[in-house]
């Protein structure tokens, strides 16, 4: 497999705080991968400095063989680097459709996939908060990434939202798109993962498939603060 994004011992301090710490890790094409950790563990931190929000302290962002550290959103994304928020972005004043418009002329197919086409003349702003996620991750999709980095995108959704969200990655996937998930809810995330890695302190603790990571005395203790 080849390699689409690696990270070599990623750091960021905040004064005296070092939100991450020598991260290193890497993703293939193709792949899927979750990244998780309790409250604080510096996950979006790391996203952060991965997509160009935040300029590391040290170490390095290679992506698709390029160093891109430091690199502005804006230069990854016309790269194939695509980012999402958990606080949803989309123009909220703009219809369904021409938020997707403004990016790609292949509208049509896009609302159909994520089941938004009977809404293609709703005001954004309208829609309930999983219909409001699906319209961005398809906004991000417009774009036709390589590597789409998803906050938190099960967040606040609904059982029946939530089943919706994991068909349209299932397709995402099968379409060829490298993912890497923040996730919360560790019940949708691992229907949807290859790999997890976890982090704690800013740190990696563990990594593996998520039965592994989930049987790791490290993990139990950063989530519940028992030993097994």
């Amino acid at each position: 497999m080849m390699t689409i994004l690696k990270t070599v011992e990623l750091t960021k301090k905040f004064g005296e705080l070092e939100a991450v710490k020598d991260v290193s890790f890497e993703v293939d094409k193709g792949e899927s991968v979750g990244i998780i950790g309790p409250n604080g563990a510096g996950k979006t931190t790391l996203f952060n400095v991965i997509t160009g929000f935040l300029k590391p302290t040290s170490g390095k962002v290679i992506y698709d063989n390029k160093d891109v550290t430091g690199m502005k959103p804006h230069k990854l994304a016309r790269l194939g680097m695509i980012r999402t928020f958990q606080i949803l972005k989309v123009f909220k004043n703009l219809s369904v459709y021409d938020n997707i418009h403004v990016i790609s002329d292949n509208v049509d197919e896009i609302l159909k996939e994520l089941g938004l086409w009977e809404k293609r003349d709703y005001l954004a702003g309208d829609l309930p908060p999983g219909e409001m996620r699906m319209l961005n991750i398809g906004m991000a999709l417009a774009t036709n990434p390589k590597l789409l980095l998803l906050d938190e995108p099960f967040s606040g959704l609904t059982f029946k939202e939530s089943t919706e969200l994991s068909r349209v990655l299932d397709r995402v996937k099968e379409m060829g798109v490298t993912m890497v998930i923040i996730e919360h809810r560790l019940k949708e995330l691992f229907t949807q993962v290859d790999r997890v890695i976890v982090l704690n302190a800013g740190r990696i603790i563990s990594t593996g498939t998520p039965e592994e990571v989930v049987q790791d005395v490290r993990v139990i203790e950063a989530y519940l603060g028992v030993e097994k």
